[in-house]
């Protein structure tokens, strides 16, 4: 079973100013953007805790496809639908923490009125660059679901004994070009969060403000 176990990307490491340059709207930008930063925390501890457990489950149905007897089966395969169940609560904190993030994120749109024409520019490139990456967090955060779902039904077939082996190879091809989607998905995001990175730090070379990414 193919699992989507890729990392996924992180906005920037909250930029810390080194001197008093930009102007008043700008600056309350900048404090919105690295509350955002911190707002998603939470969603980056969930990384390795999901593909943690993505790889113990792949681990148990490889497992249990060289098992014949449901009394083997059967217990690797209710672990792996509790640990499905579980990367659906990760799945949820970590949804939760990108909306709240992208909510702070949205405090900017009020002070882009206000700034002069060039940063404005920079300023509104950076908002649509985190539109883009949001929107497609949305549907990977569907997508993953799904599969989650999928899963658990593949789980629960291969412990039933009236399950074929045409049924079980169905589904699993089902699973694999659902993970693939999911796999297709991570890339985007991780493209979309480098493309609003690079937003970010044009934002603040154009308000001529007085920057440094921590090491």
């Amino acid at each position: 079973m193919k699992k989507g176990i890729q990392l996924l990307g992180a906005v920037g490491l909250a930029i810390a100013l080194t001197g008093c340059l930009g102007n008043n709207a700008a600056m309350d930008m900048h404090d919105h953007l690295e509350n955002a930063v911190e707002k998603e925390q939470v969603f980056q501890e969930q990384q390795s805790p999901l593909t943690e457990a993505e790889t113990r489950e792949h681990e148990w149905y490889e497992e249990m496809l060289t098992l014949s007897d449901v009394s083997e089966i059967e217990p690797l395969a209710e672990d792996a639908i509790a640990s499905a169940e579980e990367r659906r609560t990760l799945i949820e904190n970590e949804k939760q923490s990108i909306d709240d993030a992208y909510d702070e994120f949205k405090e900017i749109e009020s002070y882009i009125s206000d700034l002069e024409d060039e940063v404005q520019s920079a300023a509104e490139e950076m908002v649509e660059a985190m539109d883009a990456r949001y929107e497609v967090y949305q549907e990977l955060y569907e997508e993953y679901n799904a599969t989650i779902d999928m899963d658990i039904e593949l789980y629960e077939m291969i412990k039933e004994d009236e399950t074929g082996i045409e049924d079980l190879e169905e589904k699993h091809e089902e699973v694999n070009s659902a993970y693939n989607r999911i796999n297709e998905l991570n890339n985007e995001f991780n493209t979309k969060t480098q493309e609003y990175n690079d937003a970010k730090r044009s934002f603040y070379e154009a308000a001529d403000m007085g920057v440094e990414e921590p090491s």
